[in-house]
């Protein structure tokens, strides 16, 4: 049975991710915030088929849990 099953998978236009096998996430500083998540295809060395970049109310945090302003996927 999965985690959640009573969750539905949204599609959202511009921001499907293609087949991955690898995610590395990248965090502001030392704190929890993320910058990047990364995709690839082909382990941690592999092909990057997307990338999530995130900007954050009131600029580059110094704190942690900082509120989320924009998600840009290239």
């Amino acid at each position: 049975m999965a985690a959640f099953p009573n969750v539905a998978v949204r599609n959202v236009p511009g921001f499907n991710i293609p087949q991955f096998d690898h995610v590395d996430l990248a965090y502001v500083g030392s704190t929890n915030n993320l910058s990047t998540v990364t995709y690839k295809e082909g382990g941690a060395s592999g092909t990057t088929v997307a990338t999530l970049t995130f900007t954050y109310i009131g600029g580059t945090p110094s704190t942690d849990d900082a509120k989320i302003d924009t998600v840009t996927k290239s």
